[in-house]
């Protein structure tokens, strides 16, 4: 009515507002109430966007653009406070509090629960190239740090004598002085040699450890061949060796890494399973919270 006696009160005395029969009172006070009603549907729209004052509905609706939802007979008052976590959380901006935060809010824990984020984590890499000699390829730590791999090579072929592995860019080599016969194994590990588990580091040739940089290099393997191989039609008798197939070796390199741009959290199996949440749903928070183009590792310890 306040607004309707305002309207009323600016009209000219000949209009006769104050007489409540006449007919500009009524289209007044009916147009005031209409007036009155498109405030109070403003108002009631404006707090069902202020988290202090939505409830019911409105109040999931509000959850929703921080990707949370109500749990299973959660009160408006509980589910509000987790919302405002979540919203300090994410006007943190990816920080290492903000992301343990986010996770104790998801999993309904204290706040100073204790969560191990680890970054940079150790990650074992493995990688395989089955080759002959003179093939190359491109390497890299991929992580933070040069590595020291454990290289193992199996001869695939009948024969190979004195096989090494060159880094290109570095020039440094690693390398075995001897003959190798078919499924031998030879490994480089901890700067000595084991020929099928025999240790023979004496016929070590090169630098004891072989470095995988961080920078990308050009890697080369190689072996040394019979000097004279016979060519179609310029054979001498006697003297020029048959062409015989060049033998092909699986090299196999293991080593660890720090992943760069990158965090593990480890996380108690027990309370997620006992919260009903599934990986994924923790993944999407997480994502939600951490910077761009950092990579989110999350383990579940404890229980089988």
């Amino acid at each position: 009515m306040k607004r309707v006696n305002r309207i009323l009160k600016r009209m000219p005395d000949h209009y006769k507002t104050w007489d409540k029969t006449s007919v500009i009172y009524n289209f007044l006070l009916a147009f005031g109430w209409r007036l009155e009603e498109a405030q109070i549907d403003l108002f009631r729209i404006m707090r069902s966007h202020w988290v202090d004052m939505a409830f019911g509905e409105d109040l999931d609706k509000l959850a929703s653009i921080f990707m949370l939802k109500r749990r299973p007979g959660e009160a408006d008052s509980t589910f509000r406070r987790r919302i405002k976590r979540a919203i300090l959380d994410y006007k943190g901006g990816g920080t290492v509090s903000t992301i343990l935060s986010a996770v104790r809010t998801l999993l309904d824990l204290p706040e100073d629960y204790p969560i191990k984020l680890e970054e940079n984590p150790v990650h074992v890499f493995k990688e395989e190239f089955e080759v002959r000699t003179g093939d190359s390829w491109v390497m890299s730590s991929k992580g933070i740090e040069d590595s020291i791999p454990k290289i193992e090579l199996k001869v695939l072929g009948p024969r190979v004598v004195n096989p090494t592995i060159l880094n290109l860019t570095t020039g440094e080599s690693i390398g075995f002085k001897g003959v190798l016969k078919e499924n031998d194994i030879l490994e480089f590990s901890d700067g000595k040699v084991y020929l099928n588990d025999l240790d023979v580091t004496d016929k070590l040739v090169g630098c004891r450890d072989f470095v995988l940089y961080r920078k990308k290099c050009e890697i080369r393997y190689y072996e040394e061949l019979e000097k004279e191989i016979a060519v179609f039609d310029q054979a001498l008798f006697n003297k020029s060796v048959f062409a015989i197939g060049i033998s092909k070796v699986k090299l196999t390199f293991t080593w660890e890494a720090k992943l760069p741009a990158a965090f593990k959290l480890c996380l108690p199996k027990e309370i997620v399973e006992r919260r009903g949440l599934s990986l994924d749903e923790i993944y999407e928070i997480v994502n939600f919270v951490k910077a761009a183009g950092v990579r989110a590792i999350i383990e579940l310890e404890g229980g089988e």
